[in-house]
């Protein structure tokens, strides 16, 4: 799979969970948003590119911007993790008011159909 299919299934899962989550739950809502820090991964694997220069300029780059872009995604995490709480909070609500016109509903269905279908076409 893919690390933006992988992405993507991740965010259904994240708007699954959202479906039993209850904002009004200190418990849950902190739950909920450590569960939102998997989506800003930082790992050993981060590498940077770049053309031109010295040799030696290379060097010192090459062994000091990996740490600069982990810092960058690090201090970008949590205004992510807020975006992306805010979503789910607006899906939620969304969700619970298809629930209350459409009782039969089956949106656990529908969002598992979705990560099904990006699963299967991720194949291709």
């Amino acid at each position: 799979m893919s690390e933006d299919m992988e992405m993507i299934q991740r965010g259904i899962g994240i708007l699954t969970a959202a479906l039993s989550w209850e904002p009004d739950d200190p418990t849950a809502t902190a739950m909920f948003k450590e569960s939102l820090k998997t989506l800003a991964r930082v790992d050993d694997t981060v590498s940077v590119s770049f053309a031109g220069g010295s040799p030696e300029q290379a060097a010192v780059l090459q062994k000091v911007l990996p740490q600069v872009v982990r810092q960058v995604i690090e201090a970008m995490a949590p205004d992510y993790t807020r975006l992306v709480l805010g979503m789910a909070i607006g899906f939620k609500s969304v969700a619970d008011a298809y629930r209350q016109d459409v009782p039969a509903a089956s949106i656990e269905g529908i969002l598992q159909a979705a990560s099904l279908h990006l699963a299967e076409g991720d194949d291709e």
